[in-house]
């Protein structure tokens, strides 16, 4: 399984309730968010949740980061091949960083 795959909106990756999937050494866990009723798949890599996916409308994904994880350049080739084309995860200058977009979000 590839990487990008994880992202619901790219694969169309069933999303099945308590199920907890590996792709190397990033794990993806789908749960319901018993407040919003919404459908959700956070993202893991090396045990760090780094952000996740959630549903605004039926099959209609949007990505919320969560954590910069360590910093490295696997947590960097791994989100950005995950996310999407309007999120990007940067790191140069040693601030790693997510934008939106081309804005910083963290």
């Amino acid at each position: 399984m590839k990487l990008a795959f994880i992202n619901p909106n790219e694969s169309g990756e069933w999303w099945r309730l308590g199920s907890e999937r590996k792709c190397g050494k990033w794990t993806y866990c789908d749960v319901m968010n018993e407040a919003t009723k919404k459908r959700e798949r956070y993202i893991k890599h090396h045990g760090t949740v780094m952000g996740f996916f959630t549903e605004r409308e039926p099959n209609v994904w949007v990505f919320l980061p969560i954590s910069t994880g360590w910093g490295s350049a696997s947590d960097q080739q791994g989100m950005n091949k995950i996310m999407g084309s309007l999120w990007k995860y940067r790191r140069n200058g040693g601030n790693p960083r997510y934008e939106y977009n081309g804005i910083q979000v963290s």
